[in-house]
């Protein structure tokens, strides 16, 4: 009978000291579930705004709209500028989460990344020129026309793919270009211009902008692939800014 007592005994604390242990790891594994959770909702993500700097109206309209969409999807944002090439690089190496702002033709067959359907900007693409002889609707036939544009822009690339292409890395050598008489026309949207144009004061140059646009294209946000998750909780707080007319506000008290 003792024997049987000591058995009995021995499985009891066999039994307890298993649920304990049972305890023991499914406290640890919650522990660290909840860490991994809090690390994705905190963790900061990094947007790249290509071919502009910190001074440029782009910047600033992109570092407004992100902080709007930070505080609805719960995570940190922050903008960073790059040169163009260097900004696909690094989205494709996943150095940074997502461009801001891109053409729909960004994307090609050798890179996959996601692409946000909800358009970030309206781009207005102007013609600037210190040449009065040219019409923006009759451009095409002027075949013979040096065109300026920035590197790694791809609606310049595609409109113009039949002209005499040369390539500057930033808005203010596109202009000079043009007031050194090396090219005929400079090609760049609007919005990104807007803050080059005031500082040079190109119309004192006899540089001028010709109406109407050449084109107005959408201009999208691409997401690294590993970010799916975050892709669509910002289109849907991108819709949302939209809906409440904060993205407008934005971009009416924004110079």
């Amino acid at each position: 009978m003792a024997y049987i007592k000591i058995v009995c005994m021995f499985q009891g604390v066999k039994i307890i000291t298993m649920n304990i242990l049972r305890l023991f790891f499914l406290s640890f594994c919650l522990c660290f579930y909840n860490i991994a959770i809090a690390d994705d909702t905190t963790r900061k993500i990094t947007f790249g705004l290509a071919g502009v700097t910190e001074q440029d109206r782009p910047f600033k309209l992109g570092t407004k709209v992100l902080n709007e969409i930070s505080k609805k999807i719960g995570h940190e944002i922050e903008l960073i500028t790059l040169p163009i090439k260097r900004a696909k690089l690094m989205l494709e190496n996943g150095q940074i989460d997502a461009e801001l702002a891109r053409i729909g033709e960004y994307a090609d067959k050798s890179i996959s990344f996601i692409k946000i359907d909800e358009p970030i900007v309206k781009l207005p693409f102007y013609v600037y020129s210190m040449r009065k002889d040219i019409e923006v609707n009759k451009i095409k036939n002027f075949e013979a026309l040096k065109v300026v544009t920035i590197r790694g822009q791809k609606f310049s690339q595609i409109y113009f793919k039949n002209f005499d292409l040369l390539f500057v890395n930033n808005i203010k050598s596109g202009f000079l270009f043009l007031y050194k008489g090396r090219a005929d026309i400079f090609v760049v949207d609007g919005i990104s211009s807007s803050t080059v144009m005031n500082s040079l004061e190109q119309e004192k140059l006899g540089i001028h902008r010709l109406e109407p646009p050449l084109a107005v294209v959408n201009g999208y946000t691409f997401f690294n692939t590993n970010n799916a998750d975050i892709a669509q909780k910002f289109e849907k707080a991108l819709k949302e800014i939209k809906q409440e007319g904060i993205y407008d506000n934005i971009f009416r008290e924004t110079k």
